[in-house]
């Protein structure tokens, strides 16, 4: 008996540009920025691979709750067309319109889903099986209006035996978060290099140190350091206990 056809499915949002390098799809922008009153953009999506590539374009509403990212399905912002097929070596544009009309004030956050389809059923390879690998492009969305900035609030704390850092976003724009860390008497902790997500504006974002980090003892002295929108950020702060 042949083994089952698997499918890896491989999400790019957050992942290093030599990963995205390696990859048949091409898409540009990687950021969609839409300013009033202007209500569209595109994005280029191009196949470098040897064969068509059968793609779908969806559009979400984005939201954090609870410090978790949040999405769901939407009409206020349409992908035209939502599919194509891509031979190889061709580009495509995709337009982006916000049907609900330009925002008035501050910013209205989307996510942008870029997935490859799954060619037709062909046979099964002699002497085994394959692997069909699909792609999801993951991109942030936003339409705003003139130029919001974010203001934000850092805090720390231990929770059932984790440490957590919260960032609490006051302003009227989002605020892009690379390279998080913790310096603590300790040690630094890190949340991760590169991108570590981002803050919606009046949300709150939450991330979990990673397994086995040092954990600073209650009421400790620490800085929470990051990169946002392009600088760093130092915050001195006391690790709390909920």
């Amino acid at each position: 008996m042949r083994p089952p056809l698997a499918t890896l499915l491989l999400v790019i949002g957050v992942v290093p540009m030599p990963v995205i390098a390696q990859t048949a799809l091409r898409v540009q922008p990687l950021t969609v920025e839409v300013t009033s009153p202007s209500q569209a953009s595109s994005i280029n999506l191009q196949n470098r691979g040897p064969r068509p590539m059968v793609l779908q374009v969806r559009v979400f509403d984005w939201s954090q709750v609870n410090g978790q990212d949040q999405i769901a399905p939407t009409t206020e912002v349409v992908a035209s067309p939502p599919a194509m097929t891509i031979p190889p070596g061709q580009s495509y544009t995709v337009r982006l319109a916000r049907t609900a009309g330009a925002v008035n004030a501050g910013e209205k956050s989307y996510r942008l889903w870029v997935d490859e389809l799954p060619p037709p059923a062909r046979p099964m390879p002699a002497g085994g099986g394959e692997v069909d690998v699909r792609l999801r492009y993951d991109l942030p969305a936003f339409f705003r209006a003139g130029d919001p900035q974010p203001a934000l609030n850092w805090r720390a704390y231990r929770t059932g035996g984790q440490l957590v850092v919260e960032a609490s976003n006051s302003g009227a724009g989002h605020a892009r978060i690379e390279g998080l860390r913790l310096d603590s008497a300790q040690g630094p902790i890190s949340f991760g290099r590169g991108l570590n997500g981002y803050v919606l504006p009046g949300a709150t974002r939450r991330w979990v140190a990673p397994t086995g980090a040092p954990l600073p003892a209650a009421n400790a002295n620490v800085t929470v350091v990051a990169g946002v929108g392009g600088r760093e950020i130092r915050q001195a702060t006391a690790i709390a206990s909920r």
